[in-house]
């Protein structure tokens, strides 16, 4: 493992087409909230008002829709308190799948953008059982999630040999599915899919990643503030100080 150093925030970027439009589902749907708008960027968050996930609006005469299979398979997301996951459920959130588990409800779900993601409490995810709809009851004062955190991105790779060696030793919660697109390596601009991961670092360990990422194009300010690698997806990663 090459980072040492503490991963203090790991925050996927979403490139997107209608603010509106997804924002809704982030509330309503998972219960996330809107931390900040700031220009195309909203920063998406919980209670503890700290940003795990970046939003970003990008219009149509500017990027477009994915042909074909996305790279963002999948985002997992681990709930704090599960009666919360309930609440979402007792409040109409449409979901493509409902399972239970030994804390409680999970469900699956699809934003408008076509991006899948998965809400639950457990601590194995593994031991999810679909189930049929049911009553829900929704606990009072609900105002959205207390506290989550994303605990796996699962990306749809042409090559999960070549995506696996590229991610080796930088401990990430990726996992990686095989998939066929012609989208899949597009350069990350282009299109409404994952463009980015924020990796918000104790320290940066400029020189280990810069020799570990030997061979390929990279970029470092004098400063050393911060690193940049994009991926075989052409997913940007950014490494920088918390």
């Amino acid at each position: 493992m090459i980072l040492n150093e503490k991963i203090v925030s790991f925050i996927p970027v979403l490139k997107i087409n209608n603010r509106h439009r997804n924002l809704e589902f982030y509330q309503e749907t998972l219960g996330i909230k809107d931390l900040l708008e700031e220009g195309a960027f909203t920063s998406l968050g919980d209670k503890s008002k700290i940003e795990k996930l970046v939003l970003e609006e990008t219009p149509g005469n500017r990027a477009r829709k994915v042909e074909g299979a996305k790279k963002l398979a999948q985002i997992t997301i681990r709930v704090g308190e599960p009666k919360e996951i309930e609440s979402l459920l007792a409040r109409g959130a449409k979901y493509d799948q409902l399972y239970r588990g030994e804390k409680g409800y999970a469900f699956s779900a699809t934003s408008p953008e076509g991006d899948h993601f998965l809400l639950h409490a457990e601590e194995q995810v593994e031991k999810l059982k679909v189930i049929e709809q049911t009553d829900f009851v929704e606990i009072d004062d609900f105002n959205g999630l207390t506290a989550f955190e994303i605990t796996e991105v699962t990306l749809r790779v042409p090559d999960v040999v070549k995506a696996k060696q590229f991610y080796q030793d930088l401990d990430l919660p990726i996992a990686f599915v095989q998939g066929v697109g012609a989208d899949l390596t597009q350069v990350n601009s282009l299109t409404w899919d994952l463009s980015a991961f924020y990796i918000l670092l104790e320290q940066v360990p400029v020189a280990a990643l810069c020799q570990h990422f030997e061979g390929r194009d990279f970029f470092v300010p004098k400063s050393e503030k911060f690193f940049v690698v994009t991926d075989e997806s052409q997913i940007e990663l950014r490494f920088e100080k918390a």
